[in-house]
């Protein structure tokens, strides 16, 4: 997982936190405009960072709870506690999501059809609220996804939906059939595009032909066609048939992004089992009918089929009596166990009508509490039904549901709506479950529970004829019930239809995902709390916190060096030389702890430097583009890491860098072209350690910097004087690009041309104590180079004695110590310098440079102590006193009048309490 997705999930969590609790405050407050705007303000910004993932199961929703909040926002729906719910589901489901990536990295497309109906009731009960009212939106949407959701937990038991199959080839149903009966999954696709869809880059025709499994396809026209000149060619009226045999989950994917636009039926393969042809002529003999039933309950399938053949021998093949025994002679080759299926299909050859499939299978069906399947039902399927106690707990599970909803209380009289949803819901299960004479029973509990407004009458009903207990056994193992029951409002999977069966291994659950998964599925109704027990892997600690955490480190730091301190004291004033030595012991362990508390600190703060990076390929994109140049981004070292602070203060140096490696660096195409280059540039950002600094640079193979133009420019400008003119060198030429005020824009642009962007680079790399170089070749390219230190927290000093007080100057500055003789220095133009290891090293007084008249002071061999220490690209040596010790510190900045002095970069407060002033060394020059 990336570091980008994890910072994502983790924000998304927070984001989900708040909406929670913004909606539970609204309940208090529903009025309260700020708490309103915050409200949105969560669901855009989360759905705007879900927009950066290939999440589009996530983003529909968020976009949908968007557009309901935005119309909340601004009158156009009143906020209630329905809305309220809604919206927590939508939450939840978004939360179920974020578990799913964290788990696999990804979400599934099984998700897709759920985050389309989520998505759809948020929109629907928008639209129904901005026409009718709120109060309608929730009682129209309620009544339809109570029964939905009892027709998707019994998918044998749902309400007979009539398919168009008969327009299907005879040829290609023989070929479904055979495909299903080998172990596919057969499923009935309506694929309704949208409108506008070519609008939106679609192509259906494609997009339909394309479809996973395919073995038929129909097109038919969703309105009359209007006359030719009225007809808007650009408008999609189009809707798709499709008979596939793709599994339910390539199918999901495949229209992964479009879920909403299509509907998906699993099929039984018995209903593509329909003779066609002339029913009139051929010879029907009655003999035929009844020695082939004979036959077949006396087990001999095989003359079944010899007679077939020869009445198939002397028939007309165009006649419905030859299509009839070409389906006969299919079954008894696929499923010569069948023997229900069999005998209905011979007695057909009487009254040539076809078989209602979905009769037969009903008639098999078991009644609520069944534990088996009758003998009918074993003997259509040829062997046990291993669905019959899965059908009667999903059935006792949607009692159980409306039971849990007919208890909730009635406050307004729009929720008489939920006795019209229980009521409907119970009168499909006892049609369902062969028990249609009591419909009327029901039908008139339900009216005198709405003449009453209570749900008194149609729950006494239901406790008289459905038992609480088996109902709790059955849900049990059911987990529909408990969803159903909590919100009537959540969408759920689509009833099945056709001959209302699907394979064994295609059966969806109602969430999307398959059966056998159940255990392990996530209800969309799910609360914080039941997410709580997976555990957290990771705690988002505030900035405060962990600035505390340096700061009592730093005052550990600064007591540990009081140790040695106290030790020297003990031997020397004291006397007491073991003790100095006990003390010394317990410092290096002290010492030691320390130094593992602040490196784990340190930790906790470092961040790699690609959350930095992954702005570039977009803006490189963007701005190359707009100059109508062609770079190749390349990002390297992405993982190295620094401190927070650091991290953070590289975002606009870089920022600015690259604009104007873009804007200045590169050429055109045809430039490039024409110097031999290739005509895409590369601009290459590097991040590496070294040592304890961390250093970017950042390459590109552009024009690179002319120092002719910069010395013309920076004259022209008045940066430099005619004098500088003659002898400033290449290298000093091209560093005046970091003076204040300079560019070699001609014109100023969005981009470039005000003179404060390199300025701007080097001020805030040495406002983090880094040091920033800039190497450039004409013709070739130019090279930055930005170098920092990995942390800004604790910092290691070399302390200096000069003039009898004590200063300390950063390690990163400090190239080396060494003692020169006082009659190796030698004067230049008035300047102190000496000759180290080949190279002239100016001199400079650290007294002079801080306003002290005393000399430095030089050693009993006539030696002054020289530190050299960088300064940009140069070495420069401080004459002091003496040298001490290094040691760690935490390095407070300077405050008030003595920030404007820029000789010191910071104090510290030393282990014997004495005050450590730390100088700035650009600061001194």
């Amino acid at each position: 997982m990336s570091p980008l997705l994890e910072q994502f999930l983790s924000e998304a969590r927070d984001f989900l936190q708040g909406i929670g609790e913004k909606l539970m405050q609204l309940e208090n407050a529903p009025d309260d405009v700020e708490l309103m705007t915050e409200l949105f303000r969560f669901v855009h910004t989360l759905k705007g960072n879900s927009g950066l993932f290939d999440f589009p199961e996530m983003t529909r929703v968020l976009h949908a709870g968007e557009d309901l909040m935005d119309a909340v926002r601004n009158g156009r729906v009143a906020y209630s506690q329905q809305l309220a719910d809604r919206l927590l589901d939508a939450m939840d489901f978004v939360g179920m999501l974020c578990d799913e990536i964290e788990a696999e990295g990804s979400i599934g497309a099984a998700y897709a059809a759920d985050s389309a109906r989520l998505a759809e009731s948020l929109r629907q009960l928008m639209a129904s609220a901005e026409k009718a009212g709120a109060v309608s939106a929730i009682e129209e949407a309620a009544t339809p996804l109570v029964l939905t959701a009892a027709a998707a937990t019994a998918p044998l038991l749902a309400p007979k939906v009539e398919l168009p199959l008969a327009e299907i080839p005879e040829t290609a149903r023989m070929a479904a059939y055979r495909s299903a009966r080998a172990g596919n999954p057969l499923h009935w696709l309506s694929y309704s595009p949208a409108e506008e869809c070519f609008f939106n880059g679609d192509d259906p025709f494609f997009q339909a032909r394309q479809t996973p499994g395919v073995v038929w396809g129909g097109i038919v026209a969703r309105a009359p066609w209007p006359p030719l000149a009225a007809m808007d060619a650009y408008r999609c009226l189009l809707d798709f048939r499709l008979l596939t045999t793709a599994p339910r989950a390539e199918i999901d994917e495949y229209y992964r992004y479009m879920p909403e636009q299509i509907k998906l039926l699993p099929v039984s393969p018995l209903a593509l089992v329909l003779p066609q042809g002339d029913p009139n002529g051929g010879p029907v003999y009655e003999d035929l009918v009844v020695d082939a039933l004979r036959n077949l309950r006396g087990g001999d399938v095989s003359a079944v089929a010899r007679a077939a053949r020869a009445m198939l021998e002397l028939s007309n093949p165009d006649l419905w009596l030859s299509s009839a025994l070409r389906w006969l002679l299919l079954l008894i080759e696929c499923e010569p166990d069948n023997h229900p299926a069999l005998a209905a299909l011979i007695e057909s050859l009487r009254s040539l009508q076809p078989v209602d499939w979905y009769l037969l299978e009903q008639s098999a069906t078991p009644a609520v509490g069944a534990g088996t399947a009758a003998g009918a039902t074993e003997a259509a399927a040829g062997t046990a039904s291993p669905l019959a106690a899965e059908e009667a707990a999903a059935l006792a599970a949607i009692v159980a549901a409306q039971r849990a909803i007919l208890s909730l209380p009635l406050g307004a009289p729009w929720q008489l709506g939920r006795l019209r949803a229980a009521g409907a819901a119970l009168a499909g299960c006892l049609r369902a479950s062969g028990r249609g004479e009591a419909v009327h029973e029901v039908e008139t509990a339900t009216a005198q529970s709405l003449a009453c407004g209570s749900a008194q009458p149609l729950s006494d009903w239901l406790a008289h004829h459905f038992a609480p207990a088996a109902e709790s056994a059955a849900a049990a193992n059911h987990p529909s019930a408990s969803a159903v029951a909590t919100a009537a409002a959540r969408p759920v999977a689509t009833a099945s239809g056709g001959a209302n069966t699907a394979s064994d291994g295609d059966r969806e659950s109602s969430s999307g995902r398959r059966a056998d998964d159940a255990e392990s599925d996530v209800k969309f109704g799910r609360r914080a709390e039941d997410a709580a027990a997976a555990g957290v892997k990771s705690v988002k600690v505030d900035q405060a916190k962990i600035d505390r955490l340096m700061n009592l480190i730093g005052e550990i730091v600064v007591a540990k060096n009081a140790l040695p301190y106290l030790a020297g004291r003990a031997e020397t004033v004291f006397g007491v030389r073991e003790l100095a030595r006990e003390i010394k012991a317990q410092y290096a362990v002290i010492n030691r702890i320390a130094e593992e508390m602040q490196d784990g600190i340190m930790q906790i703060r470092m961040m790699p430097v690609s959350f930095v990076f992954q702005r570039f390929p977009r803006l490189v994109r963007d701005i190359s583009r707009k100059l109508g140049k062609e770079v190749n981004l390349v990002l390297e070292g992405e993982d190295t890491e620094a401190d927070k602070n650091i991290i953070e203060a590289l975002g606009d140096p870089l920022v600015h860098i690259v604009r104007n490696s873009l804007d200045h660096g590169f050429e055109l195409p045809e430039l490039r072209r024409a110097a031999g280059k290739p005509p895409a540039g590369t601009l290459t950002i590097r991040a590496t350690q070294e040592s304890d600094r961390v250093v970017i640079e950042i390459v590109d193979d552009g024009k690179g910097i002319d120092p002719a133009v910069i010395k013309r420019k920076a004259y022209e400008k008045g940066l430099i004087d005619e004098t500088a003119l003659e002898r400033i060198s290449d290298q000093e030429a091209v560093n005046l690009v970091f003076a204040a005020g300079f560019s070699t824009a001609e014109v100023v642009s969005d981009l470039s041309g005000r003179g404060v962007g390199m300025d701007v680079v080097r001020t805030a790399i040495e406002k983090v104590n880094g040091a920033i170089s800039l190497e450039s070749q004409k013709g070739k390219g130019t090279r930055l180079r930005l170098s920092l230190p990995l942390s800004m927290a604790v910092t290691n000093v070399m302390i200096v004695e000069s003039d009898a007080q004590i200063f300390g100057v950063p390690m990163d500055c400090v190239v080396e110590t060494v003692r020169v003789p006082r009659a190796d220095i030698r004067s230049i133009k008035k300047s102190l310098t000496t000759v180290l290891r080949g190279r002239i090293i100016p001199l400079k007084s650290t007294n002079a440079l801080l306003g002290l008249a005393a000399p430095p002071l030089a050693n009993a061999e006539d030696e002054l102590a020289v530190l050299v220490v960088r300064l940009g690209d140069e070495s420069v040596g401080l004459l002091v006193d003496d040298f001490r010790e290094t040691v760690d510190i935490i390095l407070k900045p300077m405050a008030g009048v003595l920030a404007g002095l820029p000789a010191y970069s910071g104090s510290a407060l030393m282990g014997d309490g004495s005050v450590l002033m730390v100088l700035n060394i650009k600061g001194l020059f």
